[in-house]
């Protein structure tokens, strides 16, 4: 399974990763994004990730603002 973090925190990032990749070894980072046009870049760019896991606030504005610029896909947590 690939999966995507959308994440301007550092801290949430490494926890996360460490948290998913303690329950499942064989998941892939696939990316981390850190604002709403490194999201939008990053989906435009790479194949779609099975799972996507969104913080709500980013540096540049709520993370919904990716929905109005892009088809997203892959479900969403």
């Amino acid at each position: 399974m690939q999966v995507l973090i959308v994440e301007d925190e550092d801290l949430a990032v490494k926890k996360l990763s460490k948290t998913l990749l303690a329950i499942d070894p064989d998941l892939e980072i696939a990316g981390v994004t850190d604002s709403i046009r490194a999201t939008v870049d990053w989906l435009r760019e790479q194949p779609a990730p099975d799972l996507i896991f969104m913080d709500i606030e980013l540096a540049d504005g709520q993370s919904f603002e990716i929905f109005n610029r892009i088809e997203v896909t892959s479900p969403v947590i």
